[in-house]
C-alpha cells in the first residue's frame, strides 16, 4: 500500500512540473505567433518572461474569483 501511495505522489509531482513548464511555453508561443500581427512593435517574449506573465495573471485572477460557494 506504501508503494502504491508514493508512485501516486510522483505521478502527481511530474504532472505539475510538466504543467508549469507547458502553459509558459504554449503561451510564448501563442504571444509571439499572435501579438505581432496586431502590434508591430511587440517584444517577443521568451519563456522565463513568460512564466513571470504566467504566474502574474495567477495572482491577479485570484483576486477576482468568487470563493462564496
Amino acid at each position: 500500500m506504501k508503494n502504491n501511495d508514493t508512485t501516486n505522489c510522483i505521478t502527481a509531482l511530474v504532472i505539475v512540473i510538466l504543467c508549469m513548464a507547458f502553459t509558459p511555453y504554449v503561451f510564448m508561443l501563442l504571444w509571439n505567433w499572435i501579438v505581432p500581427i496586431f502590434w508591430s512593435g511587440a517584444p517577443i517574449l521568451t519563456f522565463w518572461q513568460s512564466f513571470g506573465v504566467v504566474i502574474l495573471l495567477g495572482i491577479i485572477g485570484s483576486f477576482f474569483r468568487n470563493n462564496n460557494n
